[in-house]
């Protein structure tokens, strides 16, 4: 039976088809972006490697030497490409002041839901100074907006990370150069009450804050990231004549969007302090302290179905899995629970299962709901083949 087209036509057809959408929308999400993330800039994409020349496709650019934002190789957050900025004390003025910042176009709506996550890192000559310096801003609208100071800003400042939020700094705690430091901030962009403004710092949320976020205008404030130094254009006094970070893991989403979505790639290694530990049994000789002081030798034991371990991390964390170590673990396994609470009353299960019962050894395990921002791990027992007695010689709670 002969075929009225060919296959090869079809395939061409379809293959036309996509090119030309593909040219109506030259900056397209990286295919395994989640829905709500509006743009990734990782700089994997050779397309987005346009530096120095110019910034990458929907970005502004604001530097005036050939030094000011470059790609590198390293060192990187993500994957094998970073942006690299340096202002010099004697750079030329851009746009008003001494700056080397990549920029958002002023076309943000009202009102506007936004996720931002990257991730900085100070270079080692990134000196003490009293003058403070914005790497990441958040700009209000250029027509028709109050002007005066961006309503947020991420800085350093005599050697801390600091936030100036509508004229008020917050204090987000000692800078340390040479290593990458992630960062997602979710802003409602309001001008009443239900604004909102939510922080997260490595991973733990540092600011919660509702009310206005910026001071009007037809459109929401735009964000602009580099390093932007006023003092050195004002001739106010600084101690500093270069600054030079790397800027990694870029990810813009809107409201549609959810922490991890944007939030730089992270494996769920890091311990968060625990605080006190707690259960709903326990004999006296092996209270539940024992299973958070670091020593395998000694242990917490309650006996009885349900018998539980109550960890808390002494704040609200964005925790991710736990460590947890039996006695008599490379002899028999253990059944049980993993249950996460904000407030210690209400529990929500995060993991279920069985732990090895080939090892004494802390064994990880990661939450199978995802990272979830809670203070309270309860590790409730169910069986083991030998007794009815829990018996967890050391656990930890990790974040990301």
């Amino acid at each position: 039976m002969k075929r009225s087209r060919p296959r090869a036509w079809l395939l061409a057809v379809v293959t036309s088809v996509l090119s030309a959408a593909l040219a109506l929308s030259p900056v397209q999400p990286a295919a395994s972006d989640p829905i709500g993330v509006l743009r990734t800039l990782d700089w994997e994409q050779a397309a987005d490697r346009t530096l120095p020349a110019t910034a990458p496709a929907n970005f502004l650019k604001q530097w005036g030497t050939s030094y000011g934002a470059t790609n590198v190789t390293g060192p990187t957050r993500e994957g094998s490409h970073a942006a690299r900025f340096e202002l010099r004390k004697t750079d030329p003025v851009v746009s008003s002041s001494k700056r080397a910042e990549i920029s958002q176009r002023d076309e943000q709506p009202a009102n506007a839901e936004r996720w931002y996550g990257f991730s900085i890192n100070l270079a080692s000559s990134w000196a003490y100074d009293t003058s403070a310096e914005i790497v990441s801003q958040w700009h209000q609208c250029d027509v028709g907006c109050p002007g005066g100071s961006p309503p947020l800003a991420l800085l350093t400042d005599e050697g801390r990370w600091k936030i100036d939020f509508r004229g008020q700094f917050l204090d987000l705690g000692v800078y340390t150069t040479g290593v990458w430091v992630d960062w997602v901030f979710h802003v409602t962009w309001r001008t009443d009450s239900s604004g909102v403004l939510q922080v997260w710092k490595n991973g733990e949320r540092v600011v919660n804050r509702t009310g206005a976020t910026h001071d009007g205008g037809p459109r929401s404030p735009y964000f602009k990231f580099g390093i932007y130094k006023w003092d050195w254009n004002t001739g106010a006094p600084s101690s500093t004549t270069q600054r030079v970070m790397y800027y990694d893991a870029l990810r813009l989403g809107d409201e549609r969007a959810v922490h991890k979505d944007v939030a730089p790639q992270r494996t769920c290694t890091r311990a968060a302090p625990v605080t006190s530990a707690t259960a709903t049994t326990h004999e006296a000789a092996n209270p539940p302290a024992n299973a958070v002081d670091g020593d395998l030798t000694t242990r917490w034991s309650g006996q009885g179905f349900g018998a539980a371990l109550i960890l808390d991390t002494g704040a609200q964390r964005h925790l991710c899995g736990a460590k947890v170590a039996w006695h008599r673990g490379d002899l028999r396994w253990n059944d049980y629970t993993i249950h996460a609470s904000p407030d210690g009353v209400s529990y929500t299960k995060v993991w279920e299962g069985r732990s090895s019962g080939t090892t004494t050894a802390p064994e990880t395990v990661l939450f199978t709901t995802g990272p979830v921002d809670v203070r309270y791990l309860k590790i409730s027992f169910w069986a083991n083949p030998e007794n009815d007695w829990a018996s967890i010689t050391e656990t930890s709670a990790l974040s990301l």
